[in-house]
């Protein structure tokens, strides 16, 4: 008997794969029972009948380690809860190393392992050919052992959490499709069917394949592709046992996993193609596509050389099914900010089993109270910009998404499709000057500067890069002469109207009635008293002030500060990101090289930190902030792109003389690591408290205009709970730290470094990191005793930790 559509639901869940189901399982089981599900076909016909069912505990971020945690806890309890088999074999995992560039890599996931409490150990050659008899060690130098890894059956899952969301009252249909979302006033209201509507309060985009078409009938941005993906299953193999651990063999871009007493074996392309340019049949049901074999048979023939007996073995499966890829890496995982109660969960980059259950559960939590349970700020949809959502784009990104499953992790590594597309005034005198670009949100952006006559080209390491010393070099001149640094990617939005100072003195945590001219750092806090963004404001008028923001914030702070102008609010909110270029001229010598190009007195007293004024720059009209991200004494300049290629020549001919030199972003991220200053995302985001990461003094509670979030601030900074902001700089001057690395007090683990760098004038690695109080204790004074230590590589490294800056805490420098 045919079910008939509810006219109403308080939640509509579109699409049945594992995302879909795993969301109505988790609102379900919670209590919210009127949930519907709505899926195009039949559950898992889409990308999740076909995955290859990796799965386990540990996987490459805190957030994705936490759902993958989750789904290995939950999977006996849905079995016990359904009677579903789910098909789960912890049978362990093995990565194996061919390099020893790879070993240090897989190391590190060793340390971030420990970090999470997963049990993970490294094996010599001879250990893992007892685990994996089959595998030709040749060129093989090491591995990594995590006996908690393992796979999983797909469509087992996939059935236990849809029966599971059945039996606590969710409806779950098949064959219905979804012709559109209902939005009114920028809400979702309901979905269209071909049997008709049905209202809700809520909609969530589990599309799959479908979900970026979907969303963009709403103007909804999801950044998600589908391309090709490749495996096979070979015939029977005599003595393959289910307890043979799942095999990564990164460097041979291929993983082996026993299969029914088959082996199955599948890629990370080197050559991967995207699919569904031209849209995706309405029949795609259970699908596969053709089988290339020019497109796998550079790494099939790896995988035969170090598996030999895939020689010999049968082929009883040649496989070839899309699956969505993010343009970044990411997730897309949380509501949408062009509509509000559309929440989306989609491109997870062949990691959909895995993190099936933990990621459908985050989105549920996220739905059911409001605010996202943890930190999933890289998964936000707000990150994404409205270009990198369009087809052409996704269409060379994506792919490149795939390639780089398997491809070496390195440090601030660069993306090599759809560069050039956001350049700033000064970009090509940079380039002339030698500067190697890194790229963020399309914004190109000197990351460091070869010597004069040297070709920038860049390599990559764990350890110390050819250009490690160029940026050292361009460090020192910050220190201790005067550096040159491009800021124009730098978000600036106009804040104006008569009502602009009272709505950011509700938005901001600093005092926003300040004198015109002043410019101050300020926080934006949400309602449960967590750093939704730290941006720099600056007051032009009485009624004119700009925000500036970093660029992964710039579109999210636009999106924020829109999202709580009042109907009375009489603002308006204005992008003026590309109409300035700016320059930030930091050192000791800032000022000397400041003077001589300007008539205007910028003398402390004339010109204080935290000011701004109007000047001549030569001949170009330009203005001056007084504030620098370096700790040093600095200015930043803005000026409009057609005189920015002269001030930029101006001052490169006058700090001749100074030593002046050009500063890229890797050397700014020790600067301002070593100075102790944050970078959000990183070292911060909306779950932590402004008092856990020293940043109550930018805190200042009103009884006329209460900030939003002020009393969960001050509710939550009397209670401190941390975990507490730290400064860390090793005793060692050979190792490196980048981030995630496990911090060590007294032989147990206590946090992590947040960001990490070799600092010029510290001569040693430093960082910030996030350590946790023992139980029961609010005194963070405890954490500035103790034996520190770091583990990197699988080794301890002596550090020394306090609770500030080792470089200029009174900030004599910043404020000559």
């Amino acid at each position: 008997m045919t079910k008939t559509l509810p006219k109403h639901a308080k939640v509509v869940i579109i699409g049945g794969g594992i995302h879909g189901c795993s969301v109505a399982y988790h609102l379900a089981k919670a209590g919210w029972t009127d949930v519907v599900l709505l899926e195009r076909k039949q559950l898992t016909c889409g990308t999740t009948w076909h995955a290859a069912g990796l799965a386990g505990r540990l996987h490459g971020g805190h957030a994705t380690t936490a759902f993958s945690q989750y789904g290995v806890d939950l999977y006996p309890e849905l079995e016990r809860e359904t009677g579903q088999a789910t098909g789960f074999v912890q049978c362990g995992s093995i990565s194996v190393a061919s390099q020893p560039e790879r070993l240090r890599e897989l190391r590190r996931q060793a340390d971030f392992a420990m970090l999470n409490g997963i049990s993970a150990a490294e094996l010599s050659v001879d250990e893992i050919l007892k685990r994996w008899p089959l595998m030709n060690p040749d060129g093989i130098v090491g591995g990594i052992h995590v006996p908690s890894n393992g796979y999983i059956n797909p469509i087992d899952l996939t059935m236990a959490l849809a029966k599971g969301a059945r039996l606590h009252g969710a409806q779950l249909f098949e064959q219905t499709k979804v012709l559109d979302i209902v939005v009114s006033s920028g809400k979702a209201t309901g979905v269209i069917t071909e049997q008709g509507l049905i209202e809700a309060d809520f909609v969530v985009n589990c599309g799959g394949m479908w979900a970026r078409e979907l969303g963009r009938q709403s103007g909804v941005n999801v950044a998600t592709h589908a391309c090709e993906h490749y495996y096979l299953v070979t015939d029977t193999i005599e003595g393959l046992t289910p307890d043979l651990p799942v095999l990564r063999a990164y460097d041979d871009c291929t993983y082996f996993k026993q299969d029914a007493g088959k082996l199955l074996f599948g890629f990370a392309h080197n050559k991967v193609k995207p699919w569904g340019m031209d849209g995706i049949s309405e029949d795609f049901c259970f699908d596969s596509l053709p089988f290339i074999d020019d497109d796998v048979m550079d790494v099939l023939e790896l995988a035969m050389k170090r598996v030999p007996a895939l020689e010999t073995a049968g082929i009883r499966t040649f496989f070839n099914g899309p699956e969505s890829y993010s343009y970044d890496g990411n997730f897309t995982l949380g509501e949408a900010p062009e509509v509000k109660n559309y929440f989306v969960l989609a491109g997870v980059n062949s990691t959909g089993i895995q993190s099936g259950a933990g990621a459908g559960r985050a989105l549920a939590q996220w739905i059911m109270q409001g605010y996202a349970p943890m930190d999933l700020n890289d998964m936000d949809p707000a990150r994404i910009q409205t270009f990198q959502a369009r087809d052409p784009y996704l269409q060379a990104r994506a792919p490149e998404t795939e390639t780089r499953t398997y491809a070496m992790h390195w440090p601030n590594y660069q993306r090599d499709t759809v560069r050039g597309l956001r350049k700033s005034p000064f970009y090509h005198t940079l380039k002339q000057q030698g500067a190697w670009f890194a790229e963020q949100q399309g914004w190109e952006r000197p990351a460091w500067f070869a010597p004069q006559g040297e070709t920038p080209v860049t390599d990559y390491s764990f350890h110390r890069p050819k250009w490690f010393e160029y940026a050292q070099q361009e460090q020192q001149a910050a220190r201790e002469a005067v550096a040159l640094l491009d800021y124009s990617m730098l978000g600036k939005l106009w804040v104006e109207g008569p009502g602009a100072e009272q709505f950011l003195q509700r938005m901001c945590t600093n005092n926003m009635a300040m004198k015109v001219g002043q410019v101050v750092y300020t926080l934006m806090l949400n309602p449960r008293g967590g750093i939704e963004s730290d941006v720099t404001i600056a007051r032009f008028a009485a009624q004119k002030f700009m925000v500036m923001s970093s660029m992964a914030r710039t579109r999210r702070d636009h999106l924020w500060l829109k999202a709580h102008l009042l109907a009375q609010d009489d603002v308006y909110l204005h992008d003026a990101t590309s109409a300035y270029g700016v320059l930030s001229v930091v050192g000791p010598k800032s000022r000397e090289l400041m003077a001589s190009l300007t008539d205007i007195d910028i003398s402390n007293d004339a010109f204080p930190f935290g000011s701004l004024q109007h000047l001549y720059l030569g001949h170009a009209p330009c203005w001056a902030q007084r504030v620098s991200f370096t700790g040093e004494l600095g200015w930043e300049i803005y000026v409009t792109p057609d005189f920015a290629d002269y001030v930029l020549q101006l001052l490169l001919d006058k700090g001749q003389a100074l030593g002046v030199r050009l500063l890229g972003s890797e050397a700014l991220n020790a600067l301002r690591i070593e100075k102790g200053y944050l970078h959000w995302g990183h070292d911060v985001s909306y779950t932590d408290a402004p008092h856990q990461v020293n940043l109550n003094f930018v805190c200042k509670p009103s009884q006329i205009t209460p900030f939003l979030g002020q009393t969960e601030y001050q509710q939550r900074r009397d209670v401190a709970q941390g975990p507490y902001l730290c400064h860390l700089v090793l005793e060692d001057s050979l190792p490196m730290l980048h981030h995630n690395e496990p911090v060590l007090r007294n032989g147990k683990t206590v946090g992590f470094v947040t960001s990490g760098a070799y600092a010029y004038h510290s001569q040693a690695a430093v960082a910030v990191c996030l350590l946790q109080l023992p139980e029961g204790t609010n005194d963070k004074q405890w954490l500035a005793k103790g034996q520190y230590k770091v583990r990197i590589e699988g080794q301890n490294y002596a550090a020394k930790v306090s609770l500030k800056p080792s470089f200029d805490p009174g900030n004599q420098r910043l404020k000559a």
